[in-house]
């Protein structure tokens, strides 16, 4: 019987899209005498003709076109399968949550651990459109929002509040200002971390004339903030869980948007310990875990 791999069809799938063995091979990360061995083979466990061959030039005849195109939905089916099925393990195996915001997203991910220790645990952040979106196509079993979302199919528990604040060197001018907004600073360079969800729209929109220094990574970004003379942000949940910054005075920021009100969310549909885990707190309170 004719045994074809995967790998000899991705093979043949790369010399269609790439028209030559070189460019296929390297495209593959393999010798083209090797590629040309592979297509040898397969060409006799078709048991008929795939290619043209002349002095310099190796091309498909219609036998070759025909079996690349099959090859190229094999593959694309294959990969559908693959997805499914991890979708499908993973929907009975995985919680998968998404946040608005990293803190609440650590809370919800302890939360989730200590009731839940058999199964795993996926989140990541995202705007609050695609959370939604998410939510309803099955993407994620819980979101977390800093808002309370109207539709009728969800299930929503408030779950705790975030306010942010400004952190500034002593010496800075507002450093002994009972409280300030945005636009106080507005037009001077900021220190801010990437991975902040939410809070990272809400100070770029509240100042437009500020430039941004965005560190991607969290030590650097803590260095930073040790190192430099630029102010930066803090939230109440962020002193709780790592300490205040030590070279800094913390100032209220005035803006009613500094303060967060989160909001847990799960469809109505959801089975039982979903629901259960967002129902478990009857405070609404998620940071003493």
């Amino acid at each position: 019987y004719i045994m074809i791999e995967l790998l000899q069809l991705e093979q043949l799938a790369a010399f269609a899209e790439h028209g030559t063995l070189s460019k296929a091979a390297e495209k593959l990360h393999m010798s083209q005498p090797t590629l040309t061995r592979a297509m040898q083979k397969l060409e006799s466990e078709f048991g008929v003709l795939l290619f043209s061959r002349t002095k310099n030039k190796l091309e498909f005849n219609d036998n070759g076109k025909l079996a690349a195109d099959y090859a190229k939905k094999i593959l694309e089916q294959t990969d559908d399968m693959i997805n499914i099925v991890r979708g499908f393990d993973r929907k009975h195996h995985t919680l998968c949550f998404g946040c608005c915001a990293p803190m609440p997203m650590l809370t919800l991910l302890q939360n989730a651990a200590h009731f839940y220790s058999d199964m795993a645990v996926s989140a990541e952040l995202k705007d609050n459109e695609t959370l939604l979106k998410g939510l309803q196509d099955g993407t994620y079993h819980i979101i977390i929002l800093p808002y309370q979302p109207e539709q009728k199919e969800f299930i929503c528990k408030e779950y705790g509040t975030e306010t942010l604040y400004f952190a500034l060197l002593p010496e800075h001018k507002f450093a002994d200002s009972k409280g300030i907004f945005m636009k106080d600073l507005d037009g001077e360079n900021m220190l801010l971390y990437s991975e902040i969800g939410f809070w990272y729209d809400l100070t770029v929109k509240k100042m437009p004339h500020s430039r941004f220094l965005v560190q991607n990574d969290r030590f650097a970004f803590d260095e930073l903030v040790q190192a430099s003379v630029l102010p930066s942000f803090v939230t109440d949940i962020a002193i709780q869980q790592y300490g205040s910054p030590s070279n800094r005075k913390i100032v209220t920021i005035l803006d009613r948007e500094a303060k967060a009100n989160y909001y847990a969310v799960c469809l109505k549909t959801s089975n039982y310990k979903i629901q259960q885990l967002i129902l478990s707190n009857n405070k609404g309170e998620i940071w003493n875990v």
